[in-house]
């Protein structure tokens, strides 16, 4: 089977769609649970999988709790055309269809995390899949609701810090996880209360980790093939040095019901301190290794972040009963997010981001076949990054944009039409400010076959502005061991995406999905080859480039309580010089075996991934590899209103080499290597 990783891409694709893949998570009962069966808040009508014109992958409940990990890609790698892209175990940003940073946006409860992911593959994402009640997925464009950044889907991770529904009475969780491959503790906790119309939620995360272990040595020899056989030995063996993690986060929250809907504030805080391996950071020192290793010894040239947030909510819904206008949804957010890259003991560089961000829509509907939704959204940042290193210039930068989506029924047809307008300011310190306006457009049928099956055909044009370190970058990044230009002459992007869906739901679960992007102008960073400062020079440039691929699933019960399944996703990223786009994520196939009853879950999961010999000009090309994961866990009821689950998931069993065709570090850092992780969690 894993043969067909020889052919060509389309090959592999056309395999792909034959054999399909795996439901995206199974019900904490044993009993499959299906994407129609689980209501998707990213649509502004609340629909279920079976409706939805875009594809959308949802994690929640004890699916969500063994495969939540330390960061927002780890816990999602797993969905089909969904990988994560490491700096390090403490970072792990989510690719979706080869596309990351300014062209995924990840959201916290439908606003903007307010952090500076996007400006870094070194730079984490606020957000905390441990403390989750749900992670929705929009793979695609999803521009006409969430805006600029959002060109190559969105990733919206919900708690329920402001209680949308009445509770009565007090419930609450408690979890301690423990992990070996970096002796990782952990612990996650909730309690929430009301009295019908006042309702509260706290919750908290803590969590310590040192060095992670791996296979074999980090350094990639081949890509310094100067290296003497002295110094290879001198190379950490088993370890990944510098990549301990110390990370909390903890949030308040309370909501006011009435009879038409609720107005909930909240506040939360979150701190990170991880280290950048130093493997990506010694490279430039090469031609004095006795300097290098004293400075090793003394651990002066490590690199850390330290990163905090604090953060202001608020929510609210009003019903406004059974007219033209249905119901109003509001929501305002302000951050206040800061992190220092430590250069030893001193800050090299300082990251600033206040911003504020408010959207509200407004639901409609003219009689059963016609509904739609209204809506403005509105950011305003300062985004600085202070010091010697500096490499961002201090920035104001606004964006204000309205769409529309308008739905309309016809017996079996679903017909979707999406409009959205943005107009974008980025003022930097000392240089000329830019403003640009984008448009987007979107237009998608669906059509139920027949009661078990649907197709899906959309089309999408949507735009994306140029972020201001695309455009105004200048100087050396140590963390990401790069000098940085940006690019004041970028133009907006614009994605052309076709999307053609199956979907079918009887006595097997199958899902197709087979899509083509093309983007006019795309905006990537770029190896030139030269050096500034001793560094690698990285300019942002710009050109046309194609994105093609295809994600499958296919699910079967067989006896009672057992599943088998496939998985597999493929993506092939092209520039118009006939070049690959840098660090897209290789084909992938998956073979799982699951069980579920009334007390136990267990799942063997098997995943090849194909070697990838397209990295990008200038990049260093990943073999393939396959990695063997179980996960296995037992429900007792220990009362009327409680119960324990207890854990155990093996991670990574068969401890292969894994070198992650998405990261910048995969020549320094490969993946972490066989872990077992060990957890307990009371519910009452």
């Amino acid at each position: 089977m894993f043969s067909a990783f020889s052919t060509p891409a389309w090959g592999r694709t056309a395999l792909f769609v034959a054999i399909a893949s795996v439901s995206p998570f199974a019900a904490a009962d044993g009993e499959r649970s299906d994407l129609e069966e689980v209501v998707v808040t990213a649509s502004p009508f609340a629909k279920t999988g079976d409706t939805l014109t875009q594809p959308a992958s949802v994690l929640t409940g004890e699916a969500l709790r063994r495969k939540a990990a330390a960061t927002l890609g780890e816990s999602l790698q797993q969905e089909p055309g969904i990988s994560s892209a490491s700096f390090g175990p403490g970072v792990g940003a989510p690719v979706i269809r080869g596309q990351s940073a300014n062209r995924v946006k990840v959201m916290q409860d439908h606003l903007g995390t307010g952090d500076a992911a996007s400006s870094s593959p070194d730079h984490a994402n606020t957000v905390e899949p441990l403390l989750a009640d749900r992670i929705e997925v929009l793979r695609g464009p999803a521009t006409l609701r969430y805006g600029n950044n959002a060109i190559g889907g969105v990733v919206n991770v919900l708690d329920n810090r402001i209680p949308a529904a009445p509770i009565d009475g007090i419930e609450g969780a408690a979890e301690v996880r423990y992990q070996s491959v970096n002796e990782q503790q952990t612990g996650v906790g909730f309690i929430q209360g009301g009295n019908g119309q006042w309702a509260w939620h706290l919750n908290g995360v803590t969590s310590t980790g040192k060095d992670v272990r791996i296979p074999g040595e980090a350094h990639h020899h081949s890509v310094h093939e100067e290296e003497d056989e002295a110094e290879a030995e001198a190379e950490a063996h088993g370890l990944i040095e510098n990549t301990d993690r110390e990370a909390h986060s903890y949030s308040l929250g309370t909501a006011f019901h009435y009879d038409a809907g609720f107005i909930g504030l909240a506040v939360a805080q979150s701190g990170n301190n991880y280290g950048i391996p130093p493997g990506a950071h010694e490279h430039h020192e090469e031609d004095d290794h006795a300097d290098h290793d004293e400075e090793h010894e003394h651990g002066e040239e490590f690199i850390r972040i330290d990163m905090e947030q604090t953060r202001y909510d608020l929510k609210g819904e009003h019903n406004l009963g059974d007219g033209w206008a249905s119901k109003i949804t509001y929501r305002l957010g302000y951050t206040d997010y800061e992190h220092a890259e430590l250069e030893g003991h001193e800050v090299g560089t300082r990251f600033t981001n206040k911003a504020w961000e408010g959207r509200a829509e407004l639901i409609h509907s003219a009689g059963d076949q016609h509904r739609g939704a209204l809506g403005m959204q509105y950011q305003l940042r300062d985004y600085a990054a202070i010091g010697d290193e500096a490499f961002i210039p201090r920035s104001d930068i606004e964006n204000l944009g309205a769409f529309t989506l308008q739905e309309y029924t016809s017996g079996q047809w679903v017909l979707e039409l999406g409009l959205r307008a943005e107009h974008a300011d980025i003022a930097p310190d000392g240089l000329k400010a830019q403003s640009f306006n984008t448009f987007s457009a979107s237009g998608a049928a669906h059509w139920h076959l027949t009661d078990e099956s649907h197709l899906t055909f959309g089309l999408a044009r949507a735009e994306r502005a140029p972020a201001v370190e695309e455009l105004f970058a200048n100087g050396p990044h140590l963390a990401e061991q790069n000098y940085i230009l940006g690019n004041d002459d970028l133009s907006p992007e614009t994605s052309n995406n076709l999307e053609l869906a199956y979907h079918y739901e009887g006595p097997l679960h199958l899902q197709v999905n087979l899509f083509n992007n093309q983007i006019d102008n795309f905006i990537y960073k770029a190896n030139t080859g030269a050096e500034l400062e001793e560094l690698p020079v990285y300019q942002f440039s710009q050109q046309d480039a194609r994105f093609y691929g295809a994600e499958a699933t296919l699910g079967l019960p067989f006896a009672q309580h057992w599943e088998i399944s496939l998985t597999g996703d493929t993506v092939r990223a092209e520039l118009d010089d006939g070049t690959d786009v840098p660090r897209i994520t290789p084909a992938r196939i998956g073979l799982a075996l699951s069980y579920g009853d009334e007390h136990w879950n267990a799942e063997l999961r098997t995943t090849q991934v194909s070697e990838q010999r397209h990295p990008g000009e200038g990049e260093l090309a990943v073999d393939g590899y396959t990695r063997v994961d179980l996960s296995a866990s037992r429900a007792f009821d220990v009362g009327a209103e409680q119960a324990l689950l207890v854990f155990l998931r093996g991670n990574n069993l068969a401890n292969a080499e894994i070198r992650n065709a998405n990261s910048f570090l995969r020549a320094y850092a490969p993946e972490p290597g066989r872990s077992l992780e060990l957890g307990l969690r009371f519910s009452f």
